[in-house]
């Protein structure tokens, strides 16, 4: 998602390792994978509520990060190259794994928790004017009128998508909430800003795994109240269906193909992407909730591709 900005030499001194390639005109393979992982952290929305429902929402939460660690080290295992990251930058992973898999996490849960879902969504989408901010706060990433353009834009389709949410009136949430979904954006933000430079040189499957285990530590000490009530064997087989696609799609999958975003177009391009995820969620239930899309969603889509072009364009 500790936060302090290395002093000014040490930014210049930094640069050739922060630096990230112009984006490529056209439509390419990054930009077909960065859609497959908005696709599934929209559909995730569902396999959390379910999950949630039937279980602990943290314990609920910390198992498919569990699992995600799990499979990503058995992975890295037979295939992750050798060596591995220096002590130094694997020390480094650990700790930004606490801000982006610990307290992200956190701030996350406790905040869908108590938010609604329109409302939540709409906080989320700050997340690349936060990232944009942040990097050119940092001198990490330049702001070209096209990006600037590209994030308004993005913003302003996900803003439509929530107001054309069918939720019932009156379903209001707390106002706690938003507070926790604002903290946790901003979390987001610096734990992408600092996370950067080290996608630059470390492999991402090891990436992911390392900070994934960064971030179950303080989880685990958190929720392991909720995890010793959690009765494991009564779990019917659809609450461990949510849990493995939540660990394995939303984890595994979609996780390392964002690092291997933030690599190739840094941040805040990559983070528009993940705005698709409320269409996509609006996509899912009205295939399996029968909830259709209104003429506001549908517009909001459209601002939302918009945007994503225009950021794709150099300036």
């Amino acid at each position: 998602m500790t936060s302090t900005v290395a002093p000014e030499p040490a930014v210049a001194a930094s640069q050739a390792d922060i630096a990230v390639p112009p984006p490529a005109p056209g439509f390419g393979t990054i930009d077909l994978l960065l859609l497959l992982m908005a696709a599934l952290w929209g559909a995730n929305f569902f396999a959390v509520q379910y999950g949630t429902a039937h279980m602990p929402g943290l314990a609920f939460n910390t198992s498919r990060l569990a699992l995600g660690a799990l499979v990503l080290a058995l992975i890295a295992s037979f295939s992750a190259p050798k060596p591995w990251p220096s002590s130094t930058d694997t020390l480094r992973l650990l700790g930004y794994g606490v801000i982006g898999n610990g307290l992200y996490q956190y701030l996350f849960v406790q905040g869908l928790s108590r938010a609604r879902g329109g409302s939540a969504s709409l906080i989320l989408a700050a997340s690349p004017a936060a990232l944009a901010l942040l990097g050119w706060a940092t001198r990490t990433e330049k702001m070209t009128r096209f990006l600037v353009s590209g994030v308004m834009l993005s913003v302003i389709g996900v803003t439509m998508v929530m107001l054309g949410d069918n939720a019932t009136p009156g379903q209001g949430g707390s106002w706690i909430g938003s507070v926790y979904l604002a903290l946790a954006v901003v979390t987001w933000a610096v734990y992408a800003t600092l996370l950067r430079p080290l996608t630059q040189r470390v492999n991402g499957l090891q990436l992911t795994l390392i900070t994934l285990v960064g971030g179950l530590v303080p989880l685990v000490a958190m929720t392991a109240p909720d995890l010793l009530r959690t009765e494991w064997f009564t779990l019917s087989w659809r609450t461990w269906t949510a849990m493995a696609y939540s660990g394995l799609g939303a984890i595994v999958i979609a996780y390392s193909i964002y690092y291997y975003g933030l690599k190739r177009l840094g941040p805040t391009r990559t983070s528009l992407y993940a705005n698709l995820q409320p269409f996509v969620a609006i996509l899912v239930a009205w295939q399996f909730q029968n909830d259709r899309p209104t003429i506001w969603q549908l517009m909001g889509f459209l601002c939302i591709t918009g945007g994503l072009l225009l950021a794709r364009r150099t300036a």
